[in-house]
């Protein structure tokens, strides 16, 4: 049976209300917090959040795609999923008044996000019933598509891991250095070159610089 990629399933039935453009979202924001508000612009890589940092800012995906990742007790690092336009980062530390982040999060993607601090955060939700109206409607989509998908966390592989990456991203391609890439995976930069040549010897991925390409004509599915 073939699987929809995660963010084939959250695109496709995620309505407006869900994914909504900025002028729809800062409607009945309060002025005092679109005074803190500003755009931030990512390359790819960037790691825009990291596990265990202080909880200052949450962000609200504008363009790009991200990775979450999570740091396990072994020390090495899972990717838990991914997150797209429209999504917010961080809001539950804040929501929770966690001191600290409890993921990081990485662009896969050139990326553009706005930037929120935390305490401005915590007055709109206060003050605008919309947003937590769609916070919640967010958090219910993301769980009910996540019992449908196997999350990343249940992948018991570094290949599987980077597969299903390049099966999520529109353009099934990743472009990274390789030891970003391998931090991602949770793996040495020697152990993703293993890997890396077994796929391209397996006609699964093409190569080119830091381009790793899937090979969507062999219909791989994780």
């Amino acid at each position: 049976m073939k699987e929809t990629p995660f963010r084939e399933l959250w695109l496709k039935f995620s309505e407006q209300e869900l994914l909504p453009d900025v002028d729809w979202l800062f409607r009945h924001a309060p002025p005092s917090v679109k005074n803190t508000f500003c755009t931030i612009h990512l390359q790819e890589g960037y790691k825009l959040i990291h596990q265990g940092t202080e909880n200052l800012y949450i962000y609200i995906i504008i363009e790009g795609e991200f990775v979450v990742n999570k740091l396990a007790d072994n020390g090495k690092e899972l990717a838990l999923t991914l997150c797209y336009r429209g999504e917010f980062l961080g809001e539950m530390e804040a929501l929770c008044q966690q001191k600290n982040y409890h993921y990081d999060v990485i662009a896969l993607t050139e990326a553009r996000v706005i930037r929120i601090p935390s305490d401005s955060f915590l007055v709109w939700v206060s003050q605008d019933h919309r947003l937590s109206i769609l916070l919640n409607r967010q958090l219910s989509k993301r769980s009910l598509i996540n019992g449908e998908q196997r999350l990343m966390t249940v992948v018991d592989s570094i290949e599987k891991n980077l597969l299903y990456i390049l099966t999520q991203l529109p353009t099934h391609q990743i472009r990274l250095p390789r030891e970003t890439l391998a931090a991602i995976l949770g793996t040495s930069r020697r152990h993703l070159d293993k890997v890396l040549f077994r796929l391209k010897q397996q006609n699964v991925i093409e190569q080119e610089g830091q381009i790793i390409l899937l090979n969507t004509k062999n219909n791989y599915n994780i």
